[in-house]
């Protein structure tokens, strides 16, 4: 029974995990009549996952770190092959470098109005915890502590921003990310 249960919660995560964010936050409201508290969940590690792409692959050239080649393309006829293609790559290459759906991100963010420790803690723990995480990301929080200057400034805070956020180890990072995303959990249950 158990069991059966699990499976039915992984198969929901699936599907929030798939839907558009617009319609996730409609089911992520208490007052929606398909209300799924998993859903509410779903949608903040979303908005704050597009926010980490939006900050650093979108909002500036981040040469390194993007989760395609940029010699992805070198050689091919111009027909293309016949491997499917990452999608972000091929609005890259066309210039388009924020989707809507980032710009309905950020807007949450600003409605949200985290303390900048709370959000800076959930966007380094959104960061880490992507699975096509690679280079500085894959630190330790305890790494990210003796660095907190750099990592902020890979987020798009200014710097000397150390100067007024201080964690003092990288047990702190993950506290203060899990009062930013309940604060989160909360404000989209309200709707």
């Amino acid at each position: 029974m158990g069991m059966a249960l699990n499976n039915e919660g992984r198969m929901m995560r699936s599907v929030y995990e798939r839907m558009p964010i617009a319609r996730l936050r409609e089911i992520a409201r208490e007052s929606h009549e398909h209300h799924d508290p998993e859903a509410t969940r779903v949608f903040v590690n979303r908005v704050l996952d597009m926010e980490v792409e939006r900050r650093t692959w979108y909002a500036h050239e981040n040469l390194g770190f993007q989760p395609f080649s940029s010699t992805a393309k070198l050689g091919e006829s111009p027909g293309g092959s016949t491997t499917a293609a990452d999608p972000l790559a091929i609005a890259y290459d066309r210039g388009i470098r924020i989707h809507a759906a980032h710009e309905e991100a950020r807007q949450f963010l600003e409605y949200a109005r985290l303390r900048p420790r709370n959000l800076l803690a959930a966007l380094i723990q959104a960061a880490k915890t992507d699975r096509r995480v690679n280079g500085p990301w894959g630190k330790s929080y305890d790494q990210i502590v003796g660095q907190l200057g750099h990592y902020a400034q890979m987020l798009g805070w200014p710097p000397g921003i150390e100067t007024t956020i201080e964690f003092k180890k990288g047990q702190a990072i993950e506290r203060a990310a899990l009062e930013g995303r309940a604060q989160m959990i909360m404000l989209a249950r309200l709707g």
